[in-house]
């Protein structure tokens, strides 16, 4: 039978109801009868109950918040479509034991006993099942043994309706194999890419006829987007802390508690090969000391890499006593131990001594003074940031706070393509784009963890911007294009010649350019360098033909030396012909399972309680 999504869920379906039920359920303030008896929706005879919508919300939320790194509110996921989405699979499930029903289909007792016995949520400290076990996990979640059973009754009938549904699905490995024959196939090829030093005379200035056709017939390119005018008042810690001077003794203070920051304790560069014991340690150290090996002869033969054997610069407290002692009390470079460190008896070779360094009080002055003052003002901004809330709540306007606080008024000009200051701050950009005309913004923290409060003064639509204000950029423009399309007619010649037989080598020596080669190359690989739209003119191009290639001004010749097809005969092939082929079945099959529970519910009639649904989804936070 075709492994599909509901078929291979059959597999694990006990373990997963109850785990989910029992655990994931736990954290929404709602239990499994906090909806009471009503239900949600019918399909035919069979209810949804609110209970059990509520619990499968419930798990969909708490696996959507495990994902986001947060507990997500009803408000949010609903916006994510949890609501709808838990919906249509209990209704979709509701189809299917309203067909078990009709049909009088059931999973047997022995079934449901060898679900509840193999579940690991019931089993005792001895392994098997325990009885208390299981009752105390269903009170947990509200649930009696005969309704968890009867759960598992339906979902197993449901599986027996779905594999009698899929199980005759299949798709023919020659889909398989077609689909491969186009995405696998690769091609080697070579092209010259065309620059305007080839041309036989430089493209001339464009008359005023040429600019302006130009201009009115890119008129997009020359449109000015969506504009918002923007006054704001900004209050900035680096602006501020400018002003602000650090007594001297606080700038003392500050640097004989700044620890390793200033002051560099003595390293050594060092390399460490670990010994079961003592004895196997001290045996290789006299070894190496009577000469008959080498430190890295022995490291090679333990299979040790120098990657393994670095320690990298160490420090005493790097280390642990015995090897800081062995290690620093050395005078010099040199092979120490054995000394016992967490990771056994070790030898270690110093490579190198590293003197301690202290950057004197005066050198390091201004770096202390930066941060102090960077720190004095960052607390500035929020204590000036109160007093601006209280203005703006009491309805001041950006002049009026400029004039009575800190903060500094100014104005930008914000449009999509606008860069530079606070253009770049994405909170200050969005409570732009969000805010309404004429009404300040409340206070906004940027980036820079300084404060500001913004006025949309007017929102200029997108509007073309006028020849005369760009005539430079639409001249460059126009030359741009002009010498591609030159170039485009040039390779087309150049093209004629390949196709006739001239090796591409030689044509690039009679241009003076380079060919670029690639290969094999697969359909959407990319090529580093390639101008765009390369790759796809090669897969339309038989090989031993040439193709041109016009992508945004850069033209190129390029030439198919070899189509290697997609071999479905070696191992690899036939391993992907299998695996794509299961994987069509599979959706396939999806496919078909999806069509027939539509068509149960057509025939049945669905019937959704909205306020129900609405009672149920208020109770989560």
């Amino acid at each position: 039978m075709l492994k599909t999504f509901r078929a291979s869920k059959s597999n694990f379906v006990v373990w997963a109801i109850l785990i989910i039920i029992v655990i994931g359920f736990g954290g929404f303030g709602i239990t499994a009868t906090g909806s009471g008896g009503y239900s949600v929706a019918e399909v035919g005879d069979q209810e949804i109950a609110a209970d059990e919508y509520a619990r499968a919300v419930g798990q969909e939320v708490d696996a959507l918040s495990r994902q986001l790194g947060r507990q997500l509110p009803m408000a949010e996921a609903r916006q994510f479509g949890v609501d709808r989405m838990v919906l249509g699979r209990l209704v979709t499930d509701a189809a299917l034991d309203d067909e078990a029903a009709r049909r009088e289909i059931s999973t047997g007792d022995a079934t449901v006993q060898e679900m509840v016995l193999a579940t690991p949520a019931f089993r005792g400290v001895n392994g098997g099942f325990d009885r208390e076990a299981y009752r105390f996990a269903l009170e947990r979640a509200g649930l009696t043994p005969d309704r968890f059973e009867a759960m598992l009754r339906r979902e197993g009938t449901r599986e027996l309706i779905a594999g009698a549904v899929q199980g005759a699905t299949s798709m023919p490995e020659t889909e398989a194999t077609a689909l491969l024959a186009h995405a696998g196939e690769e091609r080697r090829f070579d092209w010259i890419e065309l620059d305007p030093m080839l041309l036989a005379t430089p493209t001339p200035p464009p008359t005023e006829d040429e600019l302006a056709a130009f201009h009115e017939a890119n008129i997009a390119r020359y449109t000015r987007p969506e504009t918002r005018r923007i006054t704001y008042a900004l209050l900035d810690p680096a602006a501020l802390a400018a002003t602000i001077e650090v007594p001297e003794a606080d700038l003392r203070a500050a640097y004989d508690a700044a620890g390793d920051r200033f002051s560099t304790p003595e390293r050594r560069s060092v390399e460490r090969i670990g010994f079961g014991t003592t004895e196997d340690a001290a045996a290789a150290l006299a070894r190496i000391t009577a000469g008959e090996i080498t430190f890295d002869t022995l490291a090679a033969t333990r299979g040790l890499t120098p990657a393994e054997l670095d320690q990298g610069e160490v420090r005493r407290a790097d280390l642990a006593p015995e090897a800081a002692a062995a290690v620093f009390d050395a005078t010099g470079p040199g092979i120490v131990g054995p000394a016992a460190t967490p990771l056994g008896p070790s030898l270690f070779r110093i490579n190198a001594i590293l003197a301690p360094t202290t950057v004197p009080f005066e050198t390091a002055r201004a770096e202390i003074a930066a941060d102090r003052a960077l720190a004095e003002a960052r607390k500035q901004v929020v204590d000036a940031g109160r007093a601006v809330e209280d203005m703006i709540a009491g309805g001041a306007r950006i002049e009026e706070i400029a004039s009575g606080s800190e903060f500094e008024m100014g104005q930008i000009d914000l449009a999509a393509d606008t860069t530079g200051g606070l253009a770049d701050d994405p909170a200050f950009r969005a409570a732009a784009e969000a805010a309404d005309v004429d009404a300040e913004t409340d206070l906004v923290t940027l980036a820079s963890d300084g404060l500001v409060t913004l006025r949309v003064d007017a929102i200029e639509p997108p509007a073309p911007i006028p020849l005369a204000g760009i005539r430079d950029r639409v001249a460059a423009d126009w030359k741009a294009a002009e010498d591609a399309r030159r170039l485009t007619e040039m390779a087309g010649g150049l093209k004629a010649e390949l196709d006739g037989g001239l090796p591409i080598g030689d044509l690039a020596t009679r241009l003076g350019r380079l060919v670029r080669s690639a290969g094999p190359v697969a359909r959407t690989a990319p090529v580093q360098g390639a101008p765009a739209g390369l790759v796809d003119a090669v897969f339309a191009t038989a090989a031993g033909s040439a193709a041109v290639v016009d992508a945004e001004g850069r033209v190129a010749v390029v030439e198919v030396a070899e189509v290697i097809p997609f071999d479905a005969t070696d191992a690899d092939g036939a391993a992907l012909v299998q695996n794509v082929s299961g994987q069509l079945g599979a959706q396939a099959a999806e496919d078909v399972l999806a069509l027939f529970t539509q068509a149960l519910q057509a025939q049945s009639g669905v019937r959704i309680d909205q306020a129900q649904i609405d009672r149920v989804l208020a109770q989560f936070p």
